[in-house]
């Protein structure tokens, strides 16, 4: 997603003078760690991140220390070699295409050999480029380039992050049948690697969402079970929990599937996919509940469109590289506007179906949209 320029003040100049922002900050900032379990190990500097744990050194010490890579929800690197930091301000500009080529670039170079100030960073690269390609919803490249990930680095931490979002975005462009095997193929890398239990409850959460012959009730009683056997890893709870409410959603238990919806969008320690999966289900239960309300109590019903706008909105400002969820969430954001009304309702409306219309072009949400935009112009 390009942005305009002036022929003074260009992105290319606004990314160089984050970079240089960044190469300040990272003089006194160090690294960080983010725990699954909402905790934080600061003033570190990564040293490896492998299959089994994270090496570290705290600040002032030049002993190496460990945390187990299964309780590592992120990374936040203070410093990167100039072209992976120029990629990341690129991607956090949602210029996807420029960062893709940042990191592809950075790889090329090394030609293959580590890279001794940062021997991290190569393996972050190439996990950065199946994150850019998903969020691209390039489901091809993305594939590739978790293929390239795990021939190039089986002994990463990011080789079952990688098998996870491949599997994950398979499913959300509606692939069951690749996800499934997909899942299979992940089950084989577990047991080849003998990686330990969250990765387990991973791989059978995913495995279950790609189960076309377990739908309802039954799907929904698999996941709860694993939800509650998963509870040491918030983060496979809160996407067991986000499945099941989206499948109660589907059968019209709105009440049950709110409850759950809002229980994870109220945690601290879920991924950003969850959490837009969490507002994005939250929002629909709300405008399916306001619809039935129409009818009979307009000031309620309008009440429950502006909570259902919230919802969306928190996942089309909070998590708007999530874009298979951005997507529906503005939509339907744009709709609660225009069942709100008042002052500037119809622009507002308009301003966020224009932006699905022109950013997710060939989605269904875009040509929900205009057929929206055409009904009510």
């Amino acid at each position: 997603m390009q942005r305009a320029t002036t022929a003074l003040f260009t992105r290319a100049a606004c990314s160089a003078a984050a970079l240089s922002l960044l190469n300040v900050a990272a003089l006194a900032a160090p690294d960080r760690i983010y725990q699954s379990n909402g905790s934080i190990l600061e003033d570190v500097t990564v040293v490896e991140e492998g299959l089994g744990t994270v090496t570290y050194k705290p600040s002032g010490s030049k002993n190496e220390e460990t945390v187990d890579s299964e309780l590592v929800l992120d990374i936040e690197f203070s410093n990167k070699p100039e072209e992976v930091a120029m990629a990341d301000v690129d991607a956090s500009n949602e210029a996807f295409g420029s960062a893709l080529a940042g990191m592809q670039n950075y790889l090329e170079n090394l030609g293959g050999k580590n890279d001794k100030k940062f021997p991290w960073a190569p393996n972050y690269a190439r996990y950065r480029i199946v994150e850019l390609s998903a969020f691209m919803n390039d489901v091809a490249g993305m594939s590739a380039a978790v293929d390239a990930l795990v021939a190039a680095a089986p002994d990463s931490r990011y080789a079952p992050l990688a098998m996870i979002d491949k599997i994950e975005t398979l499913l959300l462009n509606g692939n069951a049948a690749d996800a499934k095997a997909s899942a299979a193929a992940f089950k084989e890398m577990i047991a080849a690697k003998g990686l330990t239990q969250r990765w387990k409850y991973e791989q059978e959460l995913l495995a279950l969402r790609a189960d076309t012959s377990k739908r309802g009730e039954a799907l929904e009683s698999a996941l709860q079970a694993l939800s509650r056997s998963a509870a040491v890893f918030p983060t496979v709870t809160n996407a067991a929990d986000v499945a099941t409410a989206e499948s109660m959603l589907a059968r019209s238990e709105f009440a049950a599937a709110e409850e759950l919806f809002r229980g994870v969008t109220e945690a601290s320690n879920a991924d950003d996919a969850t959490m837009a999966a969490a507002f994005t289900g939250l929002g629909d239960c709300l405008y399916r509940r306001a619809e039935a309300k129409a009818s009979s109590d307009e000031e309620a019903a309008k009440a429950l469109f502006g909570e259902a706008q919230l919802a969306f909105m928190r996942t089309v400002v909070n998590y708007r590289l999530q874009y298979a969820h951005v997507a529906k969430a503005a939509f339907y954001a744009g709709r609660c506007f225009q069942q709100i009304g008042g002052e500037g309702s119809k622009e507002k409306s308009s301003k966020l179906l224009i932006s699905v219309i022109v950013n997710f072009k060939g989605s269904k949400w875009a040509e929900s949209a205009k057929e929206f935009q055409k009904r009510n112009r």
